[in-house]
């Protein structure tokens, strides 16, 4: 399949989508919201990873950047995919999506490069490189370029797909988990009066430390970062972040963290890789005392 073919393959699809999801919208339900933006397949998975392998990142006829581990990074994740761990699969594909942007300009860097130094070349004696040359160099970074943008397309969307069909279970998930844990009556009195330095031994006095957070980041093969909880956070639960004093109510746990702040009652977020400073710091999971 040609490039033309590939990227009008794409387009249709995505309108397919657009005009299914416009569908389902309509569609009334008592017990679960309809999802709405892309839906993921395993299909999207292989169309990446084949778009990834058939990449070719040349100059000069020759690759001056591999994407093979890209490709192996997106196959991996349509293996975690297919066994229902959705986490995971995000975090590889999000993984995978920034090695392949840094790839890209990596090579963006090298053609320009190339092509400013035939320029030099060409200006200081015109008869060093020959129009044909230069017009050979164009014609290869111009056919590359085009492939980029129809493996970026699809990638982008498994990438956003993916990431919104998590961000939705979660949602879901925390319609369906515990009970939010209530606060003791005069609780948040004593909490707002007291010094922040003193806030920790006020905690102590109304709650049980169920567990001091751990998690474990470490650099991934693919690029990027993997992030691990010893104990994942269970949602609709309460924390003491040490770091701010605060005690939050956790609502979601995804590339974007939300939760309620109880002093202040109102609902906020925070990026994953600062609640992981948090944790970092000092977190507790806390437990009402009976």
């Amino acid at each position: 399949m040609d490039e033309a073919q590939t990227q009008e393959s794409v387009r249709e699809k995505t309108e397919t989508g657009s005009r299914s999801d416009t569908r389902t919208s309509q569609a009334s339900s008592a017990e679960t919201p309809p999802l709405s933006g892309m839906e993921i397949n395993l299909g999207d998975f292989t169309r990446t990873q084949g778009l990834m392998k058939s990449l070719r990142l040349m100059l000069n006829n020759q690759i001056v950047v591999q994407v093979e581990e890209v490709a192996s990074g997106v196959s991996e994740a349509g293996r975690k995919f297919k066994m229902g761990d959705l986490e995971q699969a995000n975090q590889d594909v999000a993984r995978s999506y920034s090695s392949f942007s840094q790839k890209i300009n990596q090579w963006e860097s090298q053609a320009r490069n190339l092509e400013q130094q035939m320029r030099m070349k060409a200006a200081k004696n015109p008869k060093s490189i020959s129009i044909d040359t230069m017009n050979r160099m164009k014609s290869e970074q111009t056919g590359v370029r085009t492939r980029i943008r129809t493996a970026e397309v699809q990638f982008r969307r498994l990438h956003q797909g993916l990431d919104q069909a998590f961000t939705i279970l979660q949602r879901q998930l925390a319609v369906t988990s515990e009970a939010p844990t209530t606060l003791a009556s005069g609780f948040l009195a004593h909490f707002k009066a007291a010094m922040v330095a003193d806030r920790p031994e006020i905690v102590k006095e109304w709650f049980d430390i169920e567990s001091v957070l751990t998690v474990n980041v470490s650099r991934d093969t693919n690029a990027g970062y993997k992030i691990k909880f010893d104990l994942k956070p269970p949602l609709n639960r309460l924390y003491f972040l040490t770091t701010t004093a605060q005690v939050i109510r956790l609502q979601q746990l995804n590339q974007v963290v939300l939760f309620e702040n109880l002093e202040t009652g109102q609902s906020s977020e925070m990026k994953l890789k600062e609640f992981v400073k948090h944790v970092q710091s000092g977190a507790w999971l806390l437990k009402p005392r009976s």
